[in-house]
């Protein structure tokens, strides 16, 4: 019987085992379990890089990000490794280099003749240079230099909106000056009125300046007359013993005139100087001596244009062609004109004074289309009338609005005080 049961009991112990793990493997999640994820770890934080620092000759520490420099000690020795260390400085915004001794004394000197001709006084005591400062400059183009020197007896700084240097003697026809124009990123204005300085050293700078009102003051009409090169108007009408082509070429440079009359001079013929005058709004040349309105070229904001000649002469009014803005025009008493069509292209035309001598020499059929083309223009052709027919004078004795305003532009009714004699110009004697 024994050996009988052992096996048998052997037996049932394996379908035991059997049918348990069946039944798990049947009974259990199909799903796999998800994998438990590892813990992150923390990236420790990077080591800051420290900021470069600058070592100056001075002394001073600067970081590479500063905006804002204070070199007050700086001297000519030292600019050279200074500005090599402003390369490295690209947010400087503005660099304090102090002022050149004179500045800082505790009475200023009185501006007078004297003082006003001295370039550099025995006060300043800093050796910096006009050139030390540009190579600074240059290193660091993007930052405000800031230096307060003085400089013919004014005090100034590199920072300043405008350089009034009026009524110094200088001898060195502006090269001072020009040594300091290029620190002076902020000047709009340099008044350089009784300086010495040639018109043409003058015309250069202010030529290399655009941006910058430069002014100074001529001379012309045999020395008679004076004027500054920033004024507006200018009446010289009737002036013919001295308005002639020797003594008028300087009119050239008086770019900022608005209102001219030199009407009645007919000593006068070379015109080239009005090429420059762009901005003329009024001009009357009338019964004067020029034979060409080449002139005119450039005259293309004129409002206000009187051009009629002292005789009967041919001439071409293609000049007038790029005059949009022409309101008032008088071109009565020409002789054989060319060019008539350039009158269909003024749009803003109110008053036009043709006369029936010029029109006259118009080819046939010509009025009619001046007449198409300004149906409401006043415009006068059936009769001569170079200074009448309402051009001047109203048919009633009454003064035309236009007429009445060229008065007041000109100050006709005080001809005297505004012609442009020396002792007129209250700017003509220093001011101290």
């Amino acid at each position: 019987m024994k050996k009988i049961w052992i096996p048998l009991l052997t037996v049932a112990l394996l379908l035991f085992c059997l049918c348990g793990c069946g039944a798990a493997a049947v009974s259990a999640d199909p799903t796999p379990s998800p994998a438990t994820e590892p813990e992150p770890t923390s990236t420790p934080e990077p080591t800051p890089t420290p900021t470069p620092m600058l070592s100056f000759p001075d002394g001073s520490t600067y970081r590479v990000d500063e905006t804002r420099l204070t070199l007050h000690s700086l001297t000519h020795k030292d600019v050279a490794a200074t500005a090599e260390l402003l390369k490295q400085m690209p947010d400087l915004e503005r660099i304090d280099l102090g002022t050149d001794g004179a500045w800082t004394r505790t009475e200023r000197v009185e501006l007078n003749a004297e003082t006003a001709s001295v370039e550099r006084p025995a006060e300043a005591t800093r050796d910096l240079t006009w050139s030390d400062l540009r190579m600074l400059q240059e290193a660091a183009p993007q930052a405000d230099l800031d230096y307060r020197f003085v400089f013919y007896g004014r005090y100034l700084s590199t920072l300043d909106k405008q350089m009034d240097l009026n009524h110094s003697v200088m001898s060195d026809e502006g090269a001072a000056v020009r040594e300091i124009l290029p620190l002076m990123k902020n000047c709009r204005k340099l008044d350089m009125d009784s300086c010495g300085v040639s018109s043409e050293a003058m015309a250069r700078i202010r030529d290399d300046y655009p941006d910058m009102e430069v002014i100074w003051r001529i001379w012309f009409a045999n020395g008679q007359f004076t004027m500054r090169t920033d004024s507006e108007r200018l009446w010289c009408a009737n002036f013919y013993p001295y308005m002639t082509d020797e003594y008028t070429q300087e009119l050239k440079y008086l770019t900022n005139l608005k209102y001219l009359d030199l009407g009645h001079n007919l000593d006068l013929h070379n015109w080239d100087f009005m090429r420059y005058m762009t901005n003329l709004e009024v001009c009357i040349i009338t019964a004067s001596g020029w034979d060409t309105l080449d002139m005119l070229e450039n005259c293309t904001k004129l409002e206000f244009l009187e051009i009629v000649p002292y005789a009967h002469i041919e001439l071409d009014l293609h000049p007038l062609a790029g005059m949009q803005d022409l309101e008032h025009l008088n071109i009565c008493g020409m002789g054989q004109t060319e060019g008539w069509e350039v009158l269909l292209g003024m749009p803003k035309l109110k008053r036009l004074w043709i006369g029936t001598h010029t029109a006259y020499f118009f080819p046939e059929g010509a009025m009619d289309q001046i007449l198409a083309a300004h149906p409401d223009t006043d415009i006068l052709y059936l009769v001569d009338g170079a200074a009448t027919g309402s051009w001047r004078l109203n048919p009633d004795g009454t003064v035309p609005e236009r007429y009445t305003l060229l008065r007041q532009q000109f100050d006709y009714d005080h001809w005297q005080q505004v012609a442009p004699y020396p002792y007129n110009d209250p700017k003509y004697n220093p001011p101290w």
